[in-house]
């Protein structure tokens, strides 16, 4: 029982570290919390159910179409929602998100209506097969493989890439980065960018493993929201930990104690970090 819950955490906090890492990123850039992420999050899965369901496109193409979706509408997030705003008080780009949030929730509503949806086409991947006497569904450990790829993809575009050196020198001091040229608005928006993307990934593949619906992205944002904080706003390499860490520790959780409490034990945990770390396990004082 144990390995299964484990191995069921694992698929959760991979998509929670996606979504996680793209609160942390644009906190470090634009030390903004955005609460429209998780509607990035639903919105890129309903994009996936319009492109394959609807228009009847190749799944490969209708993944990569949804991902680019995302891509898109972080960068008109950042133009809408927070570039306007930046040089105000922190609190009216936080509260214009939510607002962004707010309206795209609406919008899918509208246009899809609010009943369950699946993307399921072809039920074989949804058929469980057994690995080291754990159940595991192929859409289930391709969410694992393509999240994982995605986080070393986005490592080596930080480490080894100029736009990866201008965004880790904007969140480092975005003063100092102007004034040796970067152009920090367009940093921006690609990491408005970014998030998207990996938000869309993980909308994406859980939707396809459990279903979609518009109010998807509330509980998947705080989730990741929460491990962005657990692993230490700001930190790529925390965000990881902390995804992981909420994934296992809900289902754990629900395994051992009770499942109605399931989501509960994000609150929790984000709980307990603000009062005795606040910085997160791997934030900076």
């Amino acid at each position: 029982m144990l390995s299964q819950l484990i191995c069921n955490g694992l698929v959760a906090g991979s998509a929670y570290s996606l979504i996680a890492i793209g609160y942390t990123m644009i906190y470090g850039v634009g030390r903004l919390i955005n609460f429209a992420h998780g509607e990035l999050y639903m919105c890129s899965a309903f994009c996936f159910y319009a492109f394959y369901i609807l228009l009847d496109v190749n799944l490969y193409i209708a993944f990569v179409l949804s991902v680019a979706t995302g891509c898109v509408m972080g960068i008109v997030l950042e133009r809408i929602a927070y570039r306007p705003f930046r040089n105000y008080s922190r609190l009216v780009p936080l509260i214009s998100t939510i607002g962004a949030s707010t309206f795209l929730k609406a919008m899918v509503a509208l246009l899809f209506g609010i009943q369950t949806k699946s993307l399921l086409k072809d039920s074989s991947y949804q058929q469980a097969i057994d690995i080291f006497n754990v159940t595991i569904t192929p859409v289930q450990l391709y969410t694992m493989i393509i999240s994982v790829l995605a986080m070393l993809l986005l490592g080596v575009i930080l480490k080894r890439t100029t736009m990866g050196k201008a965004i880790r020198a904007t969140s480092e001091d975005e003063k100092s980065a102007r004034h040796v040229g970067i152009d920090t608005n367009a940093v921006t928006s690609i990491t408005f960018a970014i998030g998207g993307g990996l938000a869309a990934v993980a909308g994406i593949m859980v939707g396809y493993d459990q279903n979609i619906h518009p109010n998807m992205g509330v509980l998947a944002g705080f989730k990741g929201f929460t491990a962005a904080v657990l692993g230490g706003i700001g930190n790529i390499p925390g965000a990881v930990i902390g995804g992981f860490v909420i994934g296992l520790a809900e289902h754990i959780g629900a395994g051992y104690i009770s499942s109605i409490y399931k989501d509960s034990f994000s609150f929790i945990i984000l709980l307990l970090v603000l009062i005795s770390r606040p910085r997160g396990l791997m934030g900076e004082k």
